[in-house]
């Protein structure tokens, strides 16, 4: 690599500090269904990060290669991983099931494409590819469902995370449109969400309200999912930009949107829009001609859409958002700072108020190798993008999806309704109609994964579960194991 400063002159040139721009070790970073927990991926393992009541590395992972994907159930030792980074753990087509008790990879879907979004539930876990969603039961992996999408490079996808009904939302097959699957009801609702390419989707707990951004980015709509109908429109800017993330809160009231501008636009749902009808009228007499023609003037040009109440700033380059349900208006934002180092960043707001910061913590820090004070200098002024190390896309892809089951006890997972401390506990259920030839069978091994009967005891020293109360109840031993591999055409 080539010196940051020249030896004849001692300027540094552009050539030398494009050799020398920093690759951030963070990979990927997301929130939990509550966002109480933020797991992150880097290029030598994963993280996971208490936020409430107060942050904590609760399970820091070294593996063998970098982690692109990283999806939390909860607080529970159930996660699901993709390879990711220069030297990924796992080639990128493939979903690996780990648990986090073991700790180990339990379950794995492999596709023909790099899988680019996975979202988990209790009783469910979906994949997005480029052009579909794979729906699968989380108990055995069996296949669901299977959507066609259109174009879906950002694989966007969300789902209700409420145990009732599952609400799935997704890109349709035309362009801006959103396809919602009601599970419950067996119905499915399109919603011409917007005239150009989607670039944001976040769904309510419930799956009653679905928020929609496109890649224009100064427009936020929210849609009723039982009639289609956009019941609310946000704006939250003029000039164009890329949403990196909407959220909502836990009671459905705020919702918040992450861009690349560096701001987190808070908005209020729900307000009383007649109330301000009523302030109008009331004062619309005294007003001159001139305030009233210059009112609906700005009304044409900028719409009827409300502005955001708060915006919060600190993370340059935000990756993800969420509310932290454990407390009263407290946003929580990812991402990179200026310098590439992973950050995270928590902030109490309140509509019409200025943000409160209560915690700023670096995840994961940047080096750059032979990088001298004016090298640094000069790109702190120029300004830091985010440059993650690209995957390769190397590796055996299917011709066809595949599905392996390591575990005999991934067939038969359970949830525990009672949640002591909101925590979520896992358990097996054991298969009284198991025929008794298959007790005499020999545990076998799957890509290299021992399927052997494991002493949970022991492995309670071993490995921590996710977070203080992330632990799973005493799992008893199969008596066999299946390694469910359909032969792939060639």
């Amino acid at each position: 690599m080539a010196s940051a400063v020249s030896s004849t002159n001692g300027v540094v040139t552009d050539e030398e500090e494009s050799e020398n721009q920093p690759h951030s070790s963070l990979l990927t970073c997301s929130f939990n269904q509550d966002g109480g927990c933020l797991a992150i991926g880097t290029t030598t393992g994963f993280s996971v990060h208490n936020l409430h009541p107060q942050y904590a590395v609760s399970v820091r992972r070294d593996l063998q290669g970098g982690i692109g994907l990283v999806e939390m159930l909860f607080r529970c030792n159930l996660m699901a991983l993709v390879g990711g980074g220069p030297s990924p753990q796992a080639p990128p087509h493939r979903v690996l099931i780990w648990d986090d008790h073991l700790p180990k990879e339990i379950g794995e879907l492999s596709f023909r494409q790099v899988v680019l979004s996975i979202k988990l539930r209790k009783d469910a876990i979906a994949v997005a590819l480029r052009d579909r969603v794979y729906v699968y039961h989380l108990a055995d992996l069996s296949l669901r469902d299977k959507i066609y999408t259109c174009d879906n490079p950002h694989g966007l996808l969300c789902l209700s995370t409420q145990i009732q009904n599952m609400v799935l939302a997704c890109p349709s097959v035309s362009l801006g449109h959103v396809r919602v699957e009601l599970y419950g009801l067996r119905k499915t609702q399109l919603m011409e969400a917007h005239e150009s390419d989607l670039r944001g989707l976040a769904l309510t707990a419930d799956g009653s309200k679905l928020a929609t951004a496109s890649v224009k980015g100064t427009v936020i709509r929210v849609w009723d999912v039982s009639t289609g109908a956009c019941i609310q429109e946000f704006r939250r800017g003029v000039e164009r930009a890329t949403i990196t993330c909407l959220c909502w809160s836990w009671d459905f009231s705020w919702l918040s949107c992450a861009s690349d501008k560096g701001t987190c636009h808070v908005f209020k749902v729900g307000d009383d829009e007649n109330k301000n009808g009523n302030n109008q009228s009331s004062t619309g007499q005294s007003k001159s001609l001139t305030t009233r023609l210059f009112s609906s003037v700005i009304r044409s040009v900028e719409g009827e859409a409300k502005k955001s109440v708060c915006q919060v700033r600190g993370v340059p380059h935000p990756l993800a958002c969420a509310f932290v349900s454990e407390a009263n208006n407290l946003l929580a934002v990812a991402g990179f700072d200026a310098d590439g180092n992973g950050v995270l960043l928590l902030s109490e707001f309140a509509a019409g108020e200025e943000p409160r910061r209560v915690g700023y913590h670096v995840l994961c820090k940047t080096t750059v190798v032979d990088e001298s004070e004016e090298a640094r200098r000069r790109r702190r002024m120029r300004g830091w993008t985010p440059q993650v190390p690209e995957t390769p896309e190397g590796g055996r892809l299917y011709v066809g999806e595949r599905l392996d089951i390591f575990e005999e006890r991934m067939q038969q997972i359970q949830f525990d309704d009672n949640q002591e401390e909101e925590f979520v506990s896992v358990t097996t259920v054991k298969n009284i109609n198991q025929n008794e030839s298959n007790g005499a069978e020999e545990p076998t091994e799957a890509n290299g994964v021992d399927t052997t009967g494991i002493d949970d005891k022991a492995k309670q020293q071993e490995g921590s579960n996710i977070a203080d109360s992330m632990r799973t109840e005493d799992l008893e031993d199969s008596s066999s194991a299946e390694n469910v591999q359909p032969e792939d055409t060639q």
